[in-house]
């Protein structure tokens, strides 16, 4: 992806839901001078806050700041599915017969603790409701630029969320004569989904797509939507070229990864162990995608001959071969090894035998001695 903003072509979901994919690195964008606005007539920051508050919401054990550091960190790319603003507000006037629940009101705080930000974002979404190196001076650098991307996203915190408070209200107040304000239509009620990856190189050389947060609104769930961003994922030409997609799941995700094509195994994702720490209380998942990719089918010069695709099958059985004559080799010398040790043991057995018969004899030779004295 060139750019810190990339914006696809509008989608259709199940139940006449229609979202926009846009794809965002956070980090690029809040450091660009003039940066294009992600949504019209809203701000980036607000965009922002609102990831983190799905991404917080649905995925509670992580907690807010790490979430937030995760979205706007430095290569991180977060798909946004955002629904258009007419669309939003003509579902809330055909909502006539459903009431919102009024919200308590929040005691204003110019610096908002992990507890107490968690509680805020999730009031939005109720309804769920590198290089290699990297020297010191850099990673201070990213440190305090996150930290103070941070103190920035809190000091803001409690303006959004009285504000979609306000929305919220509005819209419960004016539901029953069907005539809500476009006013009262904010960010919160536009994105139904985002989710975080980053493109990684191994130390062994292999670039890995890394998957970190998915998150769809419950009420927009079970429509394909998760569905529709692992393809996007697996669509090279967009999110980059990459030999291994990578996700870190949770014991309730597995099924979905595994209905996608990526698998748990433990021996084939051992070589993706430099990952494992990244995050904790999940379980590492890989997709390997095909030989021809979308992106190579869109080289000029792509040719259908099978010729690149028997040279890696040339390699494999190479390297399958390889293993299976070390394996037999392997195999072989254990076998000797345990000739040899059942040779010994039998040569001890006999000598034990031996010794026991001249112990017999000597004492039966002391024995009889005894009796003639």
């Amino acid at each position: 992806m060139e750019g810190c903003m990339v914006r696809l072509h509008s989608v259709h979901f199940r139940g006449a839901l229609s979202a926009q994919p846009i794809i965002v690195d956070f980090h690029e964008l809040f450091q660009t001078r003039d940066a294009p606005t992600i949504l019209p007539m809203i701000k980036n920051e607000d965009v922002l806050r609102a990831v983190v508050a799905l991404l917080d919401t649905s995925l509670p054990e992580i907690g807010p700041r790490d979430v937030h550091e995760t979205v706007h960190y430095p290569g991180i790319h977060t798909i946004i599915l955002s629904q258009d603003h007419a669309d939003v507000l003509k579902d809330y006037r055909g909502r006539a017969s459903q009431k919102e629940t009024d919200l308590s009101p929040v005691p204003c705080k110019t610096r908002v603790e992990a507890d107490s930000t968690h509680k805020l974002l999730a009031e939005l979404y109720s309804d769920s409701e590198e290089s290699a190196e990297e020297t010191s001076e850099e990673i201070i650098a990213t440190e305090t630029s996150i930290s103070w991307s941070w103190e920035r996203f809190c000091e803001g915190l409690q303006e959004f969320v009285d504000g979609a408070r306000d929305r919220k209200e509005k819209r419960a107040v004016q539901q029953e004569d069907r005539k809500i304000p476009p006013s009262a239509v904010g960010v919160e009620s536009l994105i139904v989904a985002a989710a975080c990856y980053e493109l990684k190189i191994l130390s062994a050389g292999d670039m890995v797509l890394q998957l970190s947060l998915l998150a769809v609104r419950k009420r927009y769930r079970h429509l394909g939507i998760g569905s529709y961003i692992m393809e996007l994922l697996k669509t090279q030409s967009i999110v980059g070229k990459y030999d291994t997609l990578v996700a870190h799941a949770d014991t309730d995700a597995i099924g979905f990864f595994k209905f996608h094509g990526l698998t748990d195994d433990p021996l084939l994702n051992d070589q993706f162990k430099e990952l494992k720490d990244d995050w904790t209380n999940s379980i590492l998942m890989s997709y390997l995608p095909p030989f021809t990719t979308d992106l190579e089918m869109r080289n000029p010069v792509f040719s259908l001959s099978l010729r690149e695709v028997e040279m890696d099958m040339d390699v494999a059985r190479s390297q399958a071969l390889f293993a299976y004559q070390q394996q037999v080799m392997c195999v072989t010398r254990l076998l000797e090894e345990v000739k040899i040790l059942r040779k010994q043991l039998d040569l001890q057995r006999e000598e034990v035998d031996r010794l026991n018969s001249k112990l017999e004899q000597e004492k039966r030779k002391r024995h009889d001695i005894g009796m003639f004295v």
